[in-house]
């Protein structure tokens, strides 16, 4: 990365014993909770962090049986888990609700989380059939409303790349040894590229901020990789984030 002050640098930098699973943004604060998985011990982990000033909030709890837990969602505050209706499906049973210190606020086990609205979470109930709907409290998981025909979802702050596949159409300089897709967005005022050069058998993938002027920013992302990561950034609440380190690292850029 390019160093002084007028160059970015980065707002949030995690390392974790894991592999980085899923990530997900509150709606409202600046909280970024990380789900990341050890194969070796087959555990999932829990993280949070306040990515606009780097404060660890916690940092890899579990939960018993932690591998079939996996994270959901951050709103209000609350990081959200849930477990699966059973072991080969997609559909989800049972919530954990977690406070911004990592301790249980509340816990259901038969309901489902579905969405998040303006009015609480929106769940149903895996006890009754069809599509029962309720709104819980995020704050301690107490019924608001047992049925709910509309509701309105948050609106979610998250802005992704557009692919572009000829590095002549970015309007940003790139390497001539530049291959494949390129991840691209413009952003207050900056041009944002996240690419692949190729090595003699091997590819870097690289984040690259320019300025109207200059280069703001170069971070290789992945060094000696046998075939390009598909995962570029994204951008929520005016800060980039991105994974590096075989993805085992988080970092933010505020952009």
């Amino acid at each position: 990365m390019l160093s002084g002050s007028k160059y970015i640098k980065p707002s949030l930098n995690e390392k974790f014993k894991g592999i980085i699973w899923k990530i997900e943004i509150d709606d409202k604060f600046p909280v970024v909770a990380i789900e990341s998985r050890h194969a070796e011990t087959h555990t999932a982990s829990f993280s949070a962090f306040n990515f606009a000033t780097g404060e660890c909030l916690f940092r890899e709890i579990t939960v018993e049986d932690s591998w079939k837990w996996s994270l959901d969602r951050v709103s209000n505050g609350r990081i959200f888990i849930h477990s699966y209706l059973a072991e080969e499906t997609p559909e989800h049973q049972g919530i954990i609700a977690f406070t911004h210190k990592g301790t249980i606020a509340w816990q259901q086990h038969n309901k489902a989380l579905q969405d998040i609205a303006e009015e609480g979470l929106i769940v149903t109930d895996s006890k009754i059939q069809g599509k029962w709907i309720e709104i819980l409290d995020p704050e301690n998981g107490a019924t608001i409303k047992s049925f709910a025909a509309d509701y309105k979802p948050v609106l979610r702050d998250i802005i992704v790349p557009t692919f572009i596949y000829d590095r002549m159409l970015v309007p940003i300089s790139l390497p001539d040894n530049t291959v494949g897709e390129i991840a691209f967005k413009e952003h207050n005022n900056k041009m944002i590229a996240c690419y692949h050069t190729a090595n003699e058998n091997t590819f870097t993938q690289t984040l690259r901020i320019a300025g109207p002027q200059e280069v703001l920013l170069e971070d290789n992302l992945a060094l000696n990789i046998l075939k390009r990561n598909p995962e570029a950034f994204f951008i929520s609440h005016n800060h980039l984030f991105c994974i590096r380190d075989e993805k085992r690292e988080i970092v933010s850029y505020l952009v």
